[in-house]
This record gives structure tokens, C-alpha cells and sequence, in this order.
């Protein structure tokens, strides 16, 4: 009986000094005098707040503790920084913001508080909600708009619940981009009301604004269209290994070694297409030529369109007019079977000057992104990379592409190698044809 009284004793006593330590542990009050703040910096949505660094050995770092949208927060900066930001607010203009600073020691103890007070200029979200400008587009809406400091967005597209009244949400897109656009689709040719509303990391969601308009009709051009390679001068009409222009457009994407590819030192960075038909172009999307793959192999990651809907076959015969200047500075048709010496003068009128230019187009750089966004890549990979043509551009039935970037590489080199998977046209095929 004795023994187990000794036992329990002991268990009591190891039980009250962990106890002890387990106080021992919790933070107390550190003696020290507050931080010393100094210039305070009002920025879009918060505050940078400058201050004295202390010279103490045992500081760990400053903290400023706040309240956003009804929560306690925290923002802490290491000993190497001089001052700290606040951020996240969207806020009425005049309304203010308070703040405490601490120092903190390695003990986990605070000093004596610094209250601060800020006024933030306009949020994020309210700056994109006024930069935002709406337009209709094929089958669909078209969102223009700016984010300042290229802070995570998105943007909401609601459309009105006939089932429960009010609105639902449609689509929501995300975006870093400073200066953005975005085509909300799937829409009919018919009277239409949306609302947009942009929503930030921190919760906050701008004003909702309402827009009604008539998008235009748009279908995808029927496929299968034609190779019109061999009849434009200075194209490239090579088919390596009997890939033939043909698998460009039989719908099968993002599968290994599908679609067209170029004879590695063949003459030409050109490839002509007749859609058979006379359309107002809305959009190209283009699948790269292996699996899971848009920036690597010979990809096309940069290219410039000309369209026209009629050809004047009385000029075919004219072969100066149809030089590219890129093309014949670039030496790119200097191999046979074209031969253009890169010093050629070119002639003072080009097809360039009756056809329709349609834009330089680049592929998006997920690659290049701090850190990169691989599952965005795989996206257009599996989606193909969408392509958007000039809004006020003419309808067209012949698309001349050339090709201007591969493999990281601007001009593409002498070896004029370049792929595709697949390409698909959208537009309006409903326009009067000549």
C-alpha cells in the first residue's frame, strides 16, 4: 500500500511540474519600448508603414495586428526590413484604417503598442470594376479591363436565374494580367442581359455592373478546308514524311506526332489556307503537334495573319508581290526551292497592300510565369490556344499565316521547321459571298 502511495506521489508531482513549465512557456509582456513609426505610405487597398529598426539582439521581428472585414489579422516583417504592408482593404473614399504594431522578441513577447492610422487609396477591385469596358462579341460578351498592380482577380460573369429569380453565376475567369480580356461565350444571337462583378484574394468584390446587348453569330467554318500552299507563291510546301496539310484539320488534338510538320531546312514560313467559303473571322485555335506540349518541339508560338475573300489569279504569276520582308531579311528563302537572296529589294507594292491585315498573335506565357503555372499550360495543350482576330476586321475566305516564332526562337531560324496540330476557324459564315 505503501508502494502505490509512492507512486501516485511522484505522478502528482511530475503532473504539477509539467504544470509549471507548460506556464513557464506562455509569453509574457516584454519590457521594451514601442515601435518607432515613420512615414506612412497609402497604397491602393492599404498602407506601407516605414519604421526605426531596433538594434536588440533578441528582436525577432515587427508585427502589425488590424481588423478587415470583421477579422483580425496579422502582417509581420524580419529584422532586415525597415517597414511593412497592409493591404486587402476595399474600402468607401475618406474611411479609415487602424493598426498596432508590436516588436517581438524570441521569446514570442510583444512590446508596448504603436497605434497607427491610415487612410488606403481606392481598392483593387473597385479600380478594375471602373477600368472595365463591355462590348459584344461572337456568341458572346467581351470584357476589356486594367489590374494595376497585377494582383490575382476574378471575374465574374452572372447571367439572370429564370428558375429562382436574381442572378446565377455563368462563368468566373482568373487573371494576373495588368491589362486583360476576356470572351464570355455561349450565348445566342438574341437580346441579352449579363452582370460582371470582380472578387480579389481577400474576400472583397467590386460594384455589379449590369449590361444588355446582341451578340453576334458565330459558328465554327466547317472543316475540311483546303491547302492553297502550292498555289501562293514562296509557301512552305514541304510534307515530311507524308504529313500532308490534311491532318491539320480532322478534329484529332493533343495526341503524339499528329498534325503537319515541316521539312527540317525547307524554303518558306508561309502556309495558305481557303476556308471555301467567305467568313468574318471571330477566332483561330490552334493544337500543338505532341501530346501535353505547346512550347517545346517546333511549335508555332508566334505568328502574323493576312486574309483576303477574293484572290486575284492574274498576280500568281507575279512572284515579287507575294515576298514577305520578314521572310527575305531573315533568309528563310534562300534554300531552294524559292531562292530569294536576303538583300533582295522587294518591290514597292506587295500583296500586303491588297490583302487584310489580321494581327501578330503570340501564344500565352505560362512557361515564363514566377512560379510557372503548369496545369495552365496543360489547359491549352488539351484546349488548343485560342486566337482572337481583330473585331473590325472584313471578311475573309484565304488566311495566310506566317510563322515568326518557334522554340524560343525570334527570327525562327534557317531551318524554317515548325508545326501544328490542328486548326480550327470560328466566325460568321453568314455574310454575302462574292
Amino acid at each position: 500500500m505503501k508502494k502505490i502511495n509512492f507512486i501516485i506521489a511522484i505522478m502528482v508531482s511530475g503532473l504539477l511540474f509539467s504544470c509549471q513549465r507548460d506556464e513557464e512557456k506562455v509569453p509574457g509582456v516584454w519590457n521594451s519600448d514601442p515601435v518607432e513609426v515613420g512615414a506612412i505610405t497609402p497604397i491602393n487597398g492599404g498602407a506601407t508603414i516605414a519604421y526605426s529598426v531596433p538594434k536588440d539582439d533578441n528582436l525577432l521581428y515587427v508585427m502589425a495586428e488590424y481588423e478587415r472585414n470583421g477579422k483580425v489579422y496579422t502582417e509581420k516583417a524580419s529584422v532586415y526590413n525597415n517597414a511593412l504592408t497592409i493591404e486587402g482593404f476595399n474600402l468607401p473614399v475618406g474611411a479609415k484604417v487602424k493598426a498596432t504594431l508590436y516588436k517581438v522578441n524570441k521569446q514570442g513577447e510583444r512590446s508596448a503598442p504603436s497605434e497607427v492610422e491610415f487612410e488606403p487609396l481606392e481598392g483593387l477591385v473597385s479600380l478594375a470594376e471602373k477600368s472595365m469596358k463591355l462590348q459584344p462579341g461572337f456568341g458572346g460578351i467581351v470584357a476589356n479591363w486594367d489590374n494595376k498592380v497585377s494582383t490575382p482577380l476574378g471575374i465574374r460573369l452572372l447571367v439572370p436565374d429564370e428558375i429562382k429569380g436574381g442572378l446565377k453565376t455563368k462563368e468566373v475567369y482568373y487573371s494576373t494580367i495588368g491589362s486583360d480580356k476576356r470572351s464570355f461565350r455561349g450565348f445566342e444571337p438574341v437580346p441579352t442581359d449579363v452582370a460582371v462583378t470582380f472578387e480579389d484574394k481577400w474576400g472583397n468584390t467590386s460594384d455589379t455592373v449590369f449590361y444588355s446587348t446582341t451578340p453576334f453569330f458565330e459558328t465554327l467554318v466547317p472543316k475540311p478546308y483546303a491547302d492553297f500552299r502550292s498555289n501562293i507563291p514562296y509557301d512552305n510546301i514541304t510534307n515530311l514524311s507524308g504529313r500532308t496539310t490534311n491532318t491539320l484539320w480532322d478534329n484529332i488534338v493533343n495526341t503524339s506526332g499528329h498534325g503537319w510538320l515541316t521539312a527540317n531546312g525547307s524554303s518558306g514560313l508561309s502556309i495558305t489556307f481557303d476556308l471555301k467559303q467567305v467568313v468574318k473571322l471571330s477566332r483561330i485555335i490552334i493544337h500543338g503537334y505532341h501530346i501535353n506540349s505547346v512550347y517545346g518541339q517546333v511549335n508555332i508560338q508566334q505568328f502574323e495573319l493576312w486574309g483576303t475573300d477574293k484572290i486575284d489569279f492574274a498576280k500568281l504569276s507575279d512572284r515579287p508581290y507575294w515576298l514577305d520582308s520578314l521572310s527575305v531579311r531573315w533568309g528563310s528563302l534562300s534554300t531552294s526551292p524559292w531562292n530569294v537572296d536576303p538583300t533582295t529589294e522587294l518591290p514597292a507594292k506587295t500583296f500586303k497592300d491588297d490583302w487584310q491585315y489580321l494581327g501578330w498573335h503570340a501564344i500565352p506565357r505560362y512557361d515564363l510565369m514566377v512560379p510557372p503555372d503548369n496545369q495552365a499550360a496543360l489547359n491549352l495543350a488539351a484546349n488548343g490556344t485560342e486566337y482572337e482576330m481583330p473585331i473590325d476586321a472584313k471578311p475573309v475566305r484565304y488566311v495566310r499565316l506566317f510563322v515568326r516564332q518557334v522554340s524560343n526562337l525570334m527570327p525562327p531560324g534557317v531551318n524554317n521547321y515548325f508545326s501544328m496540330g490542328e486548326i480550327t476557324f470560328y466566325g460568321d459564315n453568314t455574310v454575302p459571298q462574292n
